[in-house]
């Protein structure tokens, strides 16, 4: 009996011991300590501008966020252009010029390095040069275009196609956020610029119609010479993959 107990005391000490026995400290490195501190702070008060308020207590965060890709310009570099005023001078004189396509401004580089928007009210148009590839990018100005997303009080859009009628590419970026959290995500760890370009045919009345890409839109946009525009396409074998197939339809219409 006496045994029992003496066994029994000394394993009571032994589980005693363990419970107070110290958890070894881990190795921190001291150089790291500041950057890590300051991270936590500044998650810390971004989650409290975040929520209005904090509740003291440490949060964790995902900080794989890659920032943005692409760009909001038509095309990302200073090229030179012309302008045309409203008053109707074309302006021979070049200048460096940018479009924005998700504010709808356009930009000129001045001599003396800085950039100015230039307002819709004072031009009707404007033209891009990329030299490098040799093509030129006119745009005219439009108000009040019904696209997409609602009504844009002004913008300006690239002529693709000019005659009697016209092929209109209303250039357009918006921005996708990304998309890394959640069971169901994307895994798309950056924000980016992505295309959401729209066409137009303006007819010989000068009003606009919106089409798609697609042989059914283009005959309904077309459809007081549909019977003549269908053999057409039939016969050329166009598959709409591109804007050049809706040029050519309107190169025939505009000869009918």
């Amino acid at each position: 009996m006496k045994k029992a107990l003496i066994i029994i005391t000394l394993l009571s000490n032994i589980a005693f011991a363990q419970e107070k026995k110290e958890e070894p400290k881990k190795n921190v490195n001291a150089k790291d300590e500041p950057s890590v501190q300051a991270a936590m702070i500044y998650n810390s008060l971004q989650r409290n501008e975040e929520t209005g308020g904090g509740t003291g207590v440490v949060r964790t965060y995902d900080l794989r966020y890659e920032g943005m890709q692409g760009t909001p310009y038509f095309i990302d570099e200073w090229l030179s252009g012309q302008l045309v005023f409203t008053n109707g001078d074309a302006g021979k004189k070049s200048h460096l010029l940018k479009y924005n396509t998700q504010t709808k401004e356009l930009l000129m580089k001045r001599p003396q390095g800085d950039s100015i928007i230039i307002f819709p009210n004072q031009i009707t148009a404007f033209t891009i040069n990329d030299v490098s590839k040799n093509v030129s990018y006119p745009f005219v100005k439009v108000e009040n275009l019904k696209a997409d997303g609602g009504t844009v009080p002004v913008c300006f859009l690239m002529v693709l196609y000019k005659n009697k009628s016209s092929l209109l590419k209303y250039v357009s970026k918006n921005i996708l956020k990304a998309n890394y959290q959640g069971g169901y995500s994307a895994d798309r760890r950056y924000d980016s610029y992505v295309d959401n370009s729209q066409y137009f045919i303006r007819k010989t009345d000068n009003s606009l119609v919106k089409v798609k890409l697609k042989k059914s839109s283009v005959l309904d946009a077309l459809e007081d010479k549909k019977v003549e525009i269908e053999a057409f396409i039939k016969k050329e074998n166009l598959s709409f993959k591109n804007d050049i197939d809706v040029a050519k339809v309107l190169a025939y219409y505009d000869s009918l």
